[in-house]
């Protein structure tokens, strides 16, 4: 049995590329920032993948500023791949805006 329910294709041009099939996941996304005169690197984007306490599997973007004071989950996105699990769409998703 294959447990692998996440895939990531990451193209970082020119430095490689990356491909990996697992199950489950979390990107990491810095952009440089000036902030007190100075460049830095800044956390901004937060992908997790794993799977949920209902069995599916679930993908949440987060997103964060240095200027705020709580990080924002702007996406949660599910999928059921369950066996006999036929109640579910193949797909959800969620677009709420959610502190963290």
């Amino acid at each position: 049995m294959d447990d692998c329910k996440y895939e990531v294709r990451c193209i970082a041009k020119p430095h490689g590329e990356l491909h990996v099939k697992s199950e489950s996941l979390s990107v990491s996304i810095s952009q440089a920032i000036r902030r007190n005169g100075a460049e830095e690197m800044w956390n901004s984007i937060l992908i997790i993948c794993d799977r949920d306490e209902n069995g599916a599997i679930s993908a949440k973007v987060i997103v964060s500023h240095p200027d705020w004071d709580q990080n924002l989950q702007i996406a949660a996105i599910k999928s059921f791949v369950d066996e006999g699990n036929n109640s579910h769409s193949g797909l959800e998703c969620d677009l709420k805006v959610s502190p963290l």
